[in-house]
């Protein structure tokens, strides 16, 4: 979070294992194997230097950083040994460790495993620190992101059965997690302040309970670290689910394109109630690995701008894949609903991951105030201050940047926090929140710098959306069925009285087309075959938004159209 200047910014960014780093208890690994195996060991970093370093990082609102890279160059080709067992099967093993770590992350620039080869990461008893990876698990640009493995010893383990073509790994570097990273021996869970409400807290978070869905802690990777922040899941008005994750700019400023690729998303971290966990459980088991920027506010993370960040989840190409694991119910996931317009409101609520802990709640009953946060453009963030509710005072803390801010009236959108100065012990002091409305054209004439091109795709001129759990129906999508549609186009778009849909790069296929109301109410229904151009004629309408929905018994597509 930007510019808090408090030392509880110095026990921020509680992360707990999710089930890709889930400890199991089962051991897999003999004491005997591991003891065989050879040990590199990774200078830790000066801790007294890295500690000075974050005060000031603190202060001046940079990204609250929780581990520090530690650069190498292995490969089963230059370290690490191998065995082979009576039956022909190959193991390659290796330990690591660097001394002091609360945890350790592993990237990898390269990382392709063959057939029904496995990797492990064990630590120092034989036991699994991280969910096994098989090939299915693989990233389409072929990094990966083995992500907080407790422990400061760990070891890695590749195993080919016979005749399995041999896989290609190469670790590029590892991340020394040092604080807040929800490791129970370090007594790192509930990091957050105690005046900090869980979203699930009743009756705080009874009328929130879909919007929380949208909600994610993001794990942020940066050429030098990673750190903490928050951010949400936005339709667009093309409702086509499209996985776009709204943040702030300051949280992704020095991250690269590579960086960007191993960044994880954590869904529905959350427990029930009031009561905080004791221990990490498996909290936070649902995760997104990888991410595309689209935009962003490229302002210094709010000094001449309203601080904002877009990303797409996953890969463009394994987009069907994404939305399909954010539809499950693990995931249960729900995309936003956003305003636009540069009008003040009164009331609303911020859902949040402070300190990277559990999803939290604060709410604020005061008309937001247009302001500015670098005092360079007047007009770009709202402040607020938070009010007390019958379940506590929530505030905001560092993990809490991105998150975005919804009105009382409608539940959308209205900005993205960039920092201020609210803590437990300061719960009046006031917050900054990037609008919605800057954000839309206002931090550059490019299309990298807006949200518009991306939120609004059908060019609909519309200023508000609301959010939707499935947006794109049906429940599922195949990538292929995706396809279908491809060269489906809608023209004109707006439209007076009637537009054509060209349907002509399409097999031969019952279709039914239903166009409804934004209200969700069906005012025409008509059963046609693809493989032809059809008129569908609104001259009886009112002037509006209407949602056009094409579909065949393999494949649905859903548009925005509007009538002027």
């Amino acid at each position: 979070m930007n510019n808090k200047i408090t030392t509880s910014l110095f026990v921020l960014f509680l992360i707990v294992f999710s089930s890709f780093s889930q400890k199991n208890t089962t051991t897999t690994v003999s004491n005997e194997q591991q003891k065989s195996t050879p040990t590199i060991e990774l200078l830790a970093p000066n801790m007294d230097a890295i500690n000075a370093e974050d005060k000031l990082r603190d202060k001046q609102g940079k990204l609250y950083r929780i581990g520090i890279a530690l650069f190498t160059n292995l490969s089963p080709e230059n370290s690490g040994v191998w065995t082979t067992d009576q039956q022909g099967n190959k193991t390659w093993s290796l330990t690591i460790k660097s001394a002091g770590a609360e945890a350790l992350s592993f990237i990898f620039d390269h990382f392709d495993l063959n057939g029904k080869s496995t990797f492990k990461v064990l630590n120092k008893k034989g036991e699994l620190v991280h969910a096994i990876v098989t090939n299915e698990d693989e990233l389409e640009d072929l990094q990966q992101h083995l992500a907080l493995c407790f422990g400061d010893e760990l070891t890695l383990m590749l195993s080919e059965p016979k005749g399995t073509m041999a896989s290609s790994i190469h670790l590029d570097r590892v991340i020394y997690n040092y604080r807040s990273t929800g490791n129970p021996s370090a007594a790192k869970v509930n990091e957050s302040d105690a005046c900090e409400v869980n979203v699930n807290c009743s009756p705080v978070g009874d009328n929130w309970q879909d919007e929380k869905r949208g909600v994610a802690r993001i794990y942020v990777v940066e050429p030098a670290g990673a750190g903490w922040c928050s951010g949400s899941l936005v339709n667009n008005t093309a409702q086509d689910c499209k996985p776009f994750m709204l943040s702030a700019f300051h949280c992704g400023e020095n991250s690269t394109t590579a960086n960007f690729n191993v960044w994880k998303f954590y869904f529905k971290y959350e427990v029930t109630g009031c009561i905080n966990p004791t221990s990490g459980g498996t909290l936070g088991s649902n995760v997104i690995t990888g991410s595309v920027k689209k935009a962003d506010a490229n302002d210094g993370g709010g000094n001449s701008g309203s601080d904002f960040l877009l990303v797409q989840m996953g890969t463009a190409n394994n987009e069907a894949t994404t939305i399909n694991k954010l539809k499950t119910t693990g995931f249960n996931a729900y995309w936003n609903g956003w305003d636009a317009n540069n009008t003040a409101t009164t009331g609303g609520v911020g859902i949040h991951h402070p300190a990277g802990d559990i999803k939290k709640i604060s709410t604020f009953n005061g008309t937001t105030i247009s302001s500015t946060y670098g005092g360079q453009v007047s007009g770009t963030h709202w402040r607020l201050t938070w009010s007390s509710n019958s379940n506590g005072h929530g505030v905001t803390e560092g993990g809490s940047s991105g998150s975005p801010i919804f009105n009382n009236s409608t539940g959308r959108i209205i900005g993205t926090l960039t920092g201020g100065s609210s803590y437990c012990n300061a719960q009046t002091s006031p917050d900054l929140y990037g609008k919605m409305s800057f954000h839309w054209t206002s931090n550059g004439t490019e299309a990298i710098y807006q949200l518009k091109p991306f939120l609004d795709p059908t060019n609909s001129g519309l200023m508000v959306l609301n959010g939707s759990g499935n947006p794109c129906s049906p429940a599922s999508i195949d990538e292929n069925e995706v396809s279908k549609f491809a060269y489906t186009s809608i023209y004109p778009n707006p439209f007076t009285a009637e537009f054509t849909i060209d349907l002509t790069s399409i097999e031969t296929e019952n279709i039914t087309l239903t166009v409804s109301d934004f209200s969700g109410k069906i005012v025409q229904t008509t059963a046609t075959k693809t493989g032809q151009q059809v008129i569908v004629d609104l001259t009886h309408l009112a002037q509006g938004v209407y949602q056009v929905k094409l579909t065949t018994d393999s494949a649905q597509l859903t548009k925005l159209v509007v009538k002027k």
